[in-house]
């Protein structure tokens, strides 16, 4: 089992023995890095790899993380922060930047506004491409940086209770969190308002993994005493149809002492950040507010990562640190409605509705459907895995 060649698109291209080896080998690059004495790190040989970093939409943590992270391998890195330097504001398609990046570098990570703008990347590179976040979509390595802040706290990832708390609709981290952790053998509970609440594709994926629909709740008190796991996320802003939706759930989600006081003494609280108001700072000193630790989580993960898919870095052919369901992968990984489905083209079907989605941006850009089993059969997106409206 090799992820060397991979592309990390979301979290269902990795099975949880893969999983497993790239946590393993997370906590090796953090140790060699000196991630909790930095005094005792390490400096990486020179490595002749490039990392190209594509980022069409802002970003610290993933962007500095990911640069970070190869340079500490000891490779190097080129790329873009803003699509305005970037050919993409001369008209270029996802497509045609990703078959030049393939020219310059090893291996690259791209950021997207667009739902399926990653995939769409995959496809057209002939280097390993990882997601690092489209839309409203998917953040695999984000996820990544998230299991392994927990399995540092609580010492393993099954049997937990998370709650996902604020924009579940938008937010993509909880998107791919939520799934992960009911395919590791933990329990998610969702916390949002009807308006903001986790969507019924989410909920029905981790229906069909666990046998357990997540429960959904208005108020974070009504299950506050359970919770292993407080995963905190920001009102995603940017991604309302508009600023007076917007103002209907801004500042509804606070997490401060007087939480803090009623909370489990063994919760940790997550963010994947940046902040605005959701988190206050006079929790900071909190040592269960781990959100700046797992920020600084990032750099070891996507080492690790990046290790195994440039083919540095033997993965472990299976990891016992894990419950839930054990799944081993011989072939590239694929995301699951893909590996179990059907492709039909948009033309027998017809075309995404998903304004999000990159078959409504990008050129030249033929949309496709999965057809995934049931009857009657349902109409996923191949891109954004949005469903086929009604």
């Amino acid at each position: 089992m090799s992820l060397a060649g991979r592309d990390l698109i979301t979290m269902s291209d990795l099975s949880t023995d893969e999983i497993g080896s790239l946590m393993e080998t997370a906590g090796h690059m953090a140790e060699a890095i000196g991630f909790d004495s930095p005094a005792a790190g390490q400096t990486f040989a020179p490595l002749d790899r490039i990392l190209a970093t594509c980022f069409f939409e802002p970003s610290t943590r993933t962007r500095l993380s990911f640069e970070s992270a190869m340079l500490r391998l000891g490779g190097s890195v080129v790329g873009f922060a803003d699509p305005k330097a970037s050919s993409a504001s001369k008209g270029e398609t996802v497509a045609d930047t990703a078959r030049m990046v393939s020219g310059y570098a090893d291996i690259m990570v791209i950021r997207h506004p667009s739902a399926g703008a990653a995939r769409v990347a995959a496809h057209a590179a002939s280097i390993p491409v990882i997601n690092g976040g489209d839309g409203p979509h998917a953040h695999p390595t984000q996820t990544l940086t998230d299991l392994f802040c927990i399995q540092r706290k609580h010492g393993r990832l099954d049997g937990l209770t998370v709650g996902l708390y604020g924009d579940l609709k938008y937010g993509r981290t909880v998107h791919s969190l939520g799934t992960t952790m009911a395919r590791l053998g933990s329990r998610c509970v969702c916390i949002a308002p009807e308006q903001l609440a986790m969507p019924d594709r989410y909920l029905d994926e981790m229906e069909e993994i666990s046998g357990e629909r997540p429960a959904q709740v208005n108020t974070l008190d009504e299950v506050l005493g359970e919770l292993d796991v407080l995963y905190c996320t920001r009102v995603q802003a940017e991604r309302f149809p508009s600023e007076e939706e917007y103002q209907k759930v801004a500042g509804v989600f606070v997490t401060d002492a007087s939480v803090m006081e009623r909370a489990p003494e063994s919760m940790i609280v997550l963010h994947p950040l940046p902040r605005v108001d959701e988190v206050h700072p006079e929790i900071d000193e909190d040592p269960r507010a781990c959100y700046f630790e797992q920020a600084g989580g990032g750099v070891p993960v996507r080492m690790a990562l990046m290790s195994h898919l440039l083919g540095l870095e033997a993965p472990r052919s299976s990891f016992a640190g894990f419950g839930g369901k054990h799944e081993t992968r011989s072939e590239p990984g694929r995301a699951r409605p893909q590996a179990e489905s059907e492709t039909l083209p948009a033309s027998a079907i017809g075309e995404c509705t998903n304004d999000k989605c990159i078959t409504r941006q990008e050129r030249f850009l033929e949309g496709e459907w999965y057809k995934l089993p049931g009857d009657p059969p349902r109409y996923v997106c191949a891109f954004c895995e949005e469903a086929l409206d009604g």
